[in-house]
């Protein structure tokens, strides 16, 4: 043999070497009998991901998988490896360990279960913050079993340059068809800006000339209204949020979202200029969760009646679309536009984990309870988890008046007799034991009406007439564009606060 073919004998060998060192896994996904799909982990013996190339795939901050329909072939070198699908909060996960063999094809499938299905008692699911392509929804929707899932295609505030408008028609098939040219937006304006909105069926695009405090959130979630716009306040920290609900201009709030990921909590939440958090106990997983709800019901005790509501924002965060998810008791057959309705009127219930079902006297949350003299109620809860519940808790006006040990379960189920002897609001929610991430439901208000009205607690009143009169001076004119925008923007602040203060009256 020459010397001038030894060099393409070794190569063709060296191509033939590499050919025998992959190995194949030919992975099947299925649910009662049929092809279905899922989110799906592949990870080798040292715990590193691998991803089906072929397929819808998301890499964040450690949460790496790959959705896939119904099955897929991936090339791997030879291995032990283990697999792992996972279906949103209805389904248990499956999984299987496998070796596989260089120049083999080995063959895995994995059999979903459903534990609970929520549709089947009136529940459709949502998440209300989701930077994904719209293009990929439709699968996307049909891995985490996603009954609403609008894409945000509008991202405004910061250097971010906006845009294109949302398409002519919605790529997520959803009963009821074609809702026309809708846009669903976001408004974040992060460190000296006071936090995001999002506002979701919105016709027209919020403008891109905005400074970092101007115009104000309150101007955008107005604009979102008046065309027939949902408003969702995201979450409860942002230092709009006193400014938003006073004006009464919030259609739901994100009390459980997006800083809660599957194996973390993000708490840094001073860094990008949300409100300070005023106890020790706050810093914790599970802290972190109680103060999103004491500031949720701080809102509740100035006579507010505020659905609650629950997003992901997966594209941006380590989470998939419905991590965090908020189910609605629809009052009519399912369309999107009956289940905004529903949303709208507090028949919901937000959650990244635990499947909650709440009713008072048969009815869901938002039912109102007209109070003439002591009231005795009948209020069944059922909760189901993928894994184990800690708690369960009765919350009235603040305080807890039940709490119910779940003993570790995977189910709790309770009906009790509640006597109200005064007027406020009665949630309730869920846990799962608390590690490095908390998992956890809570239901919007049921609401206890004297005379058609709910009462005030002064206290929660003169706290957010002092922060609103503390925000507006702390900003300064210099992030207007011009002394007449700031002027506006103080008389705005001077009008929020007033009407705090005319509820503590």
């Amino acid at each position: 043999m020459t010397q001038a073919f030894l060099p393409v004998l070794v190569a063709c060998c060296g191509a033939l070497a590499a050919q025998d060192a992959t190995a194949t896994l030919d992975l099947a996904l299925r649910f009662d009998n049929r092809p279905v799909a899922a989110r799906v982990y592949v990870t080798d013996a040292a715990g590193k991901p691998h991803l089906a190339r072929a397929t819808v795939t998301y890499s964040r901050r450690g949460e790496d998988h790959s959705v896939i329909d119904g099955g897929v072939a991936i090339d791997l070198p030879p291995g032990k490896y283990k697999v792992r699908a996972e279906k949103g909060p209805e389904f248990h996960p499956a999984e299987a360990s496998v070796e596989l063999r260089a120049g083999q094809t080995t063959d895995v499938n994995l059999e979903l279960a459903r534990f609970h299905n929520m549709n089947e008692y009136g529940w459709y699911s949502g998440d209300l913050h989701i930077h994904r392509s719209p293009e990929e929804l439709p699968l996307l929707m049909r891995a985490e079993e996603l009954n609403i899932a609008p894409a945000i295609t509008r991202h405004l505030g910061g250097s971010r340059p906006p845009q294109l408008p949302y398409p002519d028609k919605h790529l997520v098939p959803v009963p009821g068809g074609n809702f026309g040219s809708l846009q669903n937006q976001e408004v974040e304006r992060l460190g000296k800006g006071h936090g995001a909105v999002v506002l979701l069926n919105t016709p027209q695009p919020a403008g891109a000339d905005m400074s970092v405090l101007y115009p104000m959130e309150l101007e955008y979630c107005r604009q979102a209204r008046a065309q027939g716009g949902f408003v969702d306040a995201e979450k409860p920290i942002w230092k709009n949020i006193p400014v938003n609900v006073a004006f009464g201009v919030i259609d739901a709030i994100g009390i459980v979202n997006n800083h809660f990921h599957p194996r973390a909590v993000m708490a840094e939440a001073e860094k990008w200029g949300s409100m300070e958090r005023d106890q020790p106990v706050y810093q914790t997983p599970a802290g972190f969760a109680q103060w999103m709800m004491d500031l949720y019901y701080s809102f509740l005790d100035c006579g507010f009646r505020i659905p609650v509501s629950a997003g992901s924002a997966s594209g941006v965060m380590p989470s998939w679309p419905g991590y965090e998810r908020v189910y609605v008791h629809l009052s009519g057959p399912f369309t999107y536009q009956q289940w905004f309705q529903d949303l709208k009127t507090g028949r919901s219930i937000a959650t990244n984990g635990p499947l909650l079902k709440v009713y008072l006297d048969g009815q869901p949350p938002g039912a109102e309870v007209a109070l003439d003299g002591p009231t005795s109620s009948t209020i069944g809860i059922e909760a189901h988890s993928q894994d184990r519940l800690d708690r369960v808790e009765i919350v009235f006006n603040g305080q807890v008046i039940r709490r119910f040990s779940a003993g570790g379960n995977a189910v709790f189920r309770t009906a009790l007799n509640l006597t109200i002897t005064e007027p406020g609001w009665l949630v309730v929610r869920c846990f799962e034991p608390a590690a490095e991430t908390i998992r956890y439901a809570h239901s919007s208000p049921f609401y206890y009406l004297r005379g058609g009205r709910m009462p005030v607690k002064k206290p929660a009143a003169l706290k957010w007439a002092d922060y609103v009169r503390r925000l507006a001076k702390s900003v300064d004119p210099a992030d207007y564009p011009s002394r007449e925008t700031y002027e506006k923007a103080q008389a705005t602040f001077a009008e929020a606060e007033a009407i705090y203060r005319k509820l503590a009256r």
